[in-house]
């Protein structure tokens, strides 16, 4: 039987508790089996999980640890010496830059055979400073998803992919939890970390700025930010569906999977003679990433000259 326990009452913590420990034996309270009863619905918490017992929250706002313990039906913790020695299993989910100083923290506790994670997306589980001298199983465990609230987010990791790095025994345990709710998950080498965030960042967060660029263009000639949101919606999400169903090569269309010299040339000086010369490189640099994909999907095609006028030879 495994006592969990959580580092960090946010939305990361309470999401992932409320993810694979709700089903768990412990005995809650009225809000919380009816919270259960609710997601139980939602297939939510698929998999058996009666060898792991939830105990609750520390954080360093004991509002924010209240609150998360009152939406989980387990306790508060006041010190965090006191959740570390009640549990076997402990999930770090503060901010990144806290992670190293809640583990300078609770390294100085009694933590052998104890398992620790964090879930960062960018660090890797070498943060845990001497933990093989300490003797505690550490890695790090991250969902490739945007969680963005305590009181949704949770529903949405049935279908998340992880990724886990770390010692081998705490990757174990944490494959075996994965395995048990149906989680696709890759193991991934410390080296590995940070490319696997860049990729990431490029399928999230720089998305927003290739919208932002778009946007851009619309509204110098009089489109609406409602007008652009409403615009790109069906077009958007259609393409992003296609992707996600189909893959890059068989979703991909437009003039540079037609080798349409003639409309990329347009574009390029548009761009250049209006002044976005920032919105220009971008978007040669990333005609020139998804012409690899043409080939592949075109092979008979020669897009020898496409890449010249992109490259500007």
């Amino acid at each position: 039987m495994y006592k969990v326990g959580v580092i960090g009452a946010g939305k990361v913590g309470v999401s992932l508790s409320r993810y694979f420990f709700s089903n768990s034996d412990r005995t809650c309270d009225t809000h919380c089996s009816q919270q259960k009863k609710q997601s139980d619905s939602e297939d939510v918490y698929a998999g058996n999980l009666e060898n792991y017992i939830f105990q609750g929250f520390y954080s360093k706002s004991f509002h924010s640890a209240q609150n998360a313990a009152e939406v989980t039906g387990s306790e508060v913790y006041d010190a965090v010496e006191n959740l570390v020695e009640k549990c076997d299993v402990l999930f770090i989910t503060t901010p990144d830059d806290e992670i190293k100083t809640v583990w300078g923290e609770i390294s100085s506790f009694f933590i052998e055979n104890k398992i620790i994670c964090h879930c960062s997306g960018s660090l890797s589980s070498e943060v845990f400073f001497g933990a093989e001298e300490k003797g505690a199983k550490v890695c790090s465990l991250h969902p490739l998803l945007a969680i963005s609230n305590k009181a949704e987010s949770y529903m949405d990791l049935k279908d998340a992919f992880f990724s886990l790095e770390g010692d081998e025994y705490a990757i174990a345990f944490f494959s075996e939890l994965l395995d048990r709710k149906g989680n696709r998950y890759k193991i991934l080498s410390q080296q590995d970390k940070t490319k696997y965030h860049v990729a990431s960042v490029f399928m999230s967060n720089l998305i927003i700025g290739m919208y932002q660029m778009a946007s851009e263009l619309l509204e110098s000639y009089g489109f609406s930010e409602d007008d652009v949101l409403q615009g790109f919606k069906t077009l958007a999400t259609g393409n992003m569906s296609g992707l996600m169903e189909k893959g890059a090569r068989e979703s991909l269309t437009g003039p540079a999977e037609r080798c349409d010299i003639g409309t990329i040339t347009k574009h390029l000086n548009t761009l250049s003679n209006d002044g976005y010369k920032d919105i220009e490189t971008v978007y040669r640099l990333l005609t020139l990433e998804i012409i690899k994909t043409a080939k592949e999907k075109n092979p008979e095609r020669d897009y020898t000259q496409l890449e010249r006028v992109l490259l500007k030879k």
